[in-house]
């Protein structure tokens, strides 16, 4: 097995990506929403039916050290 680099793309403001498995993963930023997907229509569907991603707000997770 070597090291992959991980694909993606954006979505509606989005950020999806691929990494082992396939899994596709959705991002605002830093922060994933949603689960893990197996394909990457159920991934992009998902990023279609959130607000644009200029909305999206992140969440406050408190001060980063």
């Amino acid at each position: 097995m070597g090291w992959k680099t991980p694909k993606f793309e954006f979505v509606n403001g989005y950020k999806i990506v691929e990494v082992d498995g396939p899994t596709f993963k959705v991002y605002s930023g830093t922060l994933q929403i949603g689960g893990d997907f197996p394909y990457s229509g159920e991934a992009d569907a998902f990023a279609r039916s959130l607000p644009k991603g200029d909305a999206a707000q992140p969440v406050n997770l408190g001060p980063r050290f």
